[in-house]
């Protein structure tokens, strides 16, 4: 007699991933433009060892419309609990948006880190490395884990064993974007041989915390 076994997937919080259509694509780089010509620097809060870090606005909060409240949204009210801070009924929370662009040159970084607030993203801009050359490099081929130019993400399984979910970039993933739990760690390894700067938004969603009558 045949044992049939069914698996149990234990419940977890997912990963969102999209690729930005077109026209959204070209208002993040207005922003980024916008963001070099305000040049206010946004490397005092950042974990990462990279050149260059801006501050962004969203005028008139079109990105947040458009982009990251309805995905917000519905991840608060699918397990309210588990998002909304801990906070009595005299004050009302509203979540907002607060972005950077960040400019790397090869061998720059990002140690492993989380961010604050409720949620995180990571939008690709620019490219210009693949991981395959990366792997292939003489420091990267025999490694029992590649990893030169990877976006990775670190967490522990049901077993408490350590894992890592890397994202290889390469140009294809240019305009694609993540959004992620920010208490998330993960990390950006160095890129070489390569003289071009890799360009990457990132952001939080944060709670705006007011008193109520």
């Amino acid at each position: 007699m045949d044992v049939e076994w069914s698996p149990v997937v234990l419940p977890n919080t997912p990963l969102f991933r999209t690729t930005l259509p077109k026209h959204i694509v070209d208002y993040v780089w207005e922003r980024v433009e916008e963001a070099k010509i305000n040049n206010i620097d946004h490397k005092h809060s950042l974990a990462g060892n990279i050149s260059k870090s801006l501050e962004m606005n969203d005028p008139e909060n079109y990105f947040w419309n458009e982009v990251m409240f309805p995905l917000t949204s519905h991840i608060i009210d699918s397990v309210p609990g588990k998002w909304l801070p801990d906070l009595n009924h005299t004050v009302k929370v509203n979540p907002f948006l607060r972005w950077w662009v960040n400019f790397s040159k090869q061998t720059e970084f990002n140690p492993l880190h989380a961010h604050g607030g409720c949620l995180s993203f990571v939008i690709w801009l620019k490219i210009p490395t693949h991981y395959k050359d990366q792997h292939e490099l003489p420091i990267s081929k025999t490694a029992n884990i590649p990893a030169a130019s990877d976006f990775t993400f670190t967490y522990s399984n049901i077993l408490g064993q350590h894992c890592e979910y890397p994202i290889h970039m390469s140009p294809e993933m240019e305009n694609q974007m993540v959004v992620f739990p920010a208490s998330l760690r993960h990390q950006v390894y160095p890129f070489y041989e390569c003289d071009q700067e890799r360009i990457s938004v990132a952001g939080n969603i944060l709670w705006n915390i007011k008193l109520t009558d």
